[in-house]
């Protein structure tokens, strides 16, 4: 019978560990959205399968696991560009209608997380930095949805335009359609559509009167 070689062995070893963490992980993610903002450990190791000793061995520190969590929850949220057919500003409705649907659900899958990070960010320095980053990637992505209408605007108003409408769509503002008092998804995405065209259609004009200059 032959030997298995050592660097197979290791190379098994690297990714049942891989898998395991990522079990804790989501694991933690599964809890949270479930309701149970902050998760025991115990309750995180039962979920994923593991013993304690090994969730802990996985993460010594309940601030490596939030990063954890916080990194594949940053890798589930990501955004493509828009594609090519409503990239340009004739096809500004579509790509809108297109951008809140993929908006409006990673709005409402990040809610449980949203709220967990919110009752322990005043007192977290490596979660503010994280919302910091969080705020700017998304800017970046508002800035590629609409860059055919931001590009037409002077520098100075195309950087409040950008920072206006990233804050429209970002989570604070789809927390206050949902909640109090209580709206459905639907009825949110509307409202929240009817908000965004305002602003585009405010831009535009802004536009137009530069370009009369």
């Amino acid at each position: 019978m032959s030997e298995t070689a050592p660097e197979e062995r290791i190379d098994g070893r690297r990714q049942r560990t891989q898998v395991t963490r990522a079990n804790i992980v989501n694991a933690a993610i599964v809890l949270q959205n479930e309701g149970n903002m902050r998760p025991s450990m115990q309750q995180i190791a039962e979920r994923a399968g593991v013993s304690l000793r090994t969730a802990f061995q996985h993460f010594p520190e309940k601030g490596q696991l939030r990063q954890a969590i916080l990194d594949e929850l940053t890798l589930q949220h990501r955004v493509d560009p828009p594609p090519a057919e409503i990239a340009m500003h004739s096809a500004l409705d579509a790509r809108m209608k297109r951008f809140l649907e993929i908006r409006t659900k990673q709005l409402e899958a990040m809610t449980p997380h949203r709220r967990a990070a919110n009752s322990m960010i005043a007192t977290s320095k490596p979660l503010q930095e994280h919302r910091v980053k969080v705020r700017q990637r998304f800017r970046n992505v508002a800035e590629t949805w609409f860059a055919a209408e931001l590009d037409a605007l002077a520098d100075a108003s195309r950087k409040k335009w950008l920072i206006a409408i990233a804050t429209l769509v970002d989570w604070e503002m789809w927390q206050s359609l949902r909640t109090y008092p209580a709206r459905s998804i639907n009825e949110s995405r509307d409202l929240l559509a009817l908000l965004l065209a305002a602003a585009l259609t405010q831009m535009e004009d802004e536009a137009k009167g530069r370009s009369k200059r």
